[in-house]
């Protein structure tokens, strides 16, 4: 149904989608998004929580002109609750205006959101386990995984979380439109393996670390740079 009514509208974009790749422009992992118009549509983000009826489930969709993220929707059927932003125009939960937690500054008053995703390389797992360990020893005020990528983004940019980090995120699909809400709710969205590195839009496993400015240096901080890689077989 989404792929259809923007197959209608806007006949000459681009629409990549992780539940239809088949029909979808794709690349390697790392390689760069295309900068014609492009759409990037999730319909069911969240799907291990959805089989399990867990509330934490999102349809994502994305708008990307120039290889940028310009608008953002996203919807959890569960509770109802639809978030949206453009370039430039805020970000809204239900047509309220939302905005990033402004307390959150340090670890130590943090409530963050972490998901570890389905791998379980040994090597993963270990760093992905002393990354927690890490948090938890600076004093980390709360710990959270929802196992939705889209859905952590809308909590951050309504400040109902402080802080999302994932390394290894499924896919652009995952965090286009997050990264719209965030950005116009006063955050930052930064690519966890780098310095104050703003997240692009890449093919394949992403990392990510979102929130206000002063919250997400301090998260990065004790986490470290991760050093797991991803590749096309892993």
């Amino acid at each position: 149904m989404i792929t259809g009514l923007i197959k209608d509208t806007f006949p000459n974009d681009l629409i990549i989608g992780e539940e239809d790749q088949a029909d979808s422009p794709n690349g390697g992992q790392g390689d760069p998004f295309p900068k014609e118009s492009c759409w990037c549509v999730d319909p069911i983000d969240g799907t291990t929580n959805f089989v399990h009826n867990y509330p934490f489930v999102a349809v994502s969709i994305g708008y990307m002109d120039g290889g940028i993220p310009r608008v953002g929707v996203i919807y959890n059927p569960f509770t109802d609750s639809m978030y949206e932003a453009a370039e430039g125009g805020g970000a809204f939960l239900n047509e309220k205006q939302i905005t990033v937690d402004s307390d959150a500054s340090s670890v130590e008053d943090c409530l963050l959101v972490n998901n570890i995703g389905h791998y379980r390389y040994e090597d993963f797992v270990e760093e992905s386990a002393e990354r927690v360990k890490k948090w938890l020893k600076a004093g980390l005020r709360g710990y959270r995984a929802s196992g939705s990528a889209a859905q952590n983004l809308a909590h951050v940019a309504s400040g109902q979380v402080s802080c999302y980090y994932e390394h290894g995120y499924g896919g652009p699909w995952d965090v286009c439109a997050g990264l719209v809400l965030v950005k116009e709710a006063g955050g930052v969205v930064w690519d966890a393996r780098g310095v104050e590195t703003d997240l692009e839009m890449k093919f394949g496993k992403g990392s990510v670390c979102a929130g206000g400015r002063a919250v997400v240096e301090d998260v990065l901080r004790v986490a470290g740079k991760p050093t797991f890689e991803f590749s096309d077989g892993k």
